[in-house]
């Protein structure tokens, strides 16, 4: 059985429409749900903080008011950060064959590879969202079964 992907969605469309199964209600959409010219007040947790267990405290409590945080002094550099959004869009601007030789399994209960949420509805419509995930810690669950090889940077 074929997976339908993202990709294949958007180009057979070939400039129509967005299916509607795909179209969420306009209260839905990034253009009502995205806060412009606000300053929210995001919890900002700072990794510098020598107290670990306060760093640990602020990551729960954030996650359990928020469901989001800022990290700050993370100490990764931006040009590292740049570097991992420019491989990934090449990724993800790959043709949809070479994406496919690392998908997870079909009928896998596994997190890692090139996978699709299509299937994943909301008020009775279909997600959007193509991803590839990797296990990067410890160094001994790494999968490179799941790494691609292209773009070559990767």
């Amino acid at each position: 059985m074929e997976v339908l992907r993202v990709q294949q969605v958007a180009s057979e469309a070939n400039g129509a429409a967005i299916p509607a199964m795909f179209v969420r209600g306009e209260t839905e959409q990034p253009g009502m749900t995205t806060v412009q010219g606000v300053n929210l007040e995001v919890p900002i947790i700072d990794f510098s903080n020598p107290n670990e267990e306060k760093v640990l405290h602020e990551i729960v409590e954030a996650c359990r008011e928020w469901g989001m945080f800022q990290i700050v002094n993370h100490e990764i550099p931006s040009h590292v950060i740049s570097k991992l959004q420019s491989v990934g869009k090449e990724f993800f601007e790959l043709p949809q064959e070479e994406k496919e030789l690392i998908a997870k399994p079909a009928g896998s209960d596994s997190l890692e590879g090139y996978g699709t949420k299509l299937q994943k509805e909301a008020n009775g419509k279909k997600g959007w969202v193509d991803h590839l995930f990797h296990i990067v810690w410890p160094p001994s669950s790494i999968n490179y079964r799941f790494w691609p090889k292209n773009p070559p940077s990767y």
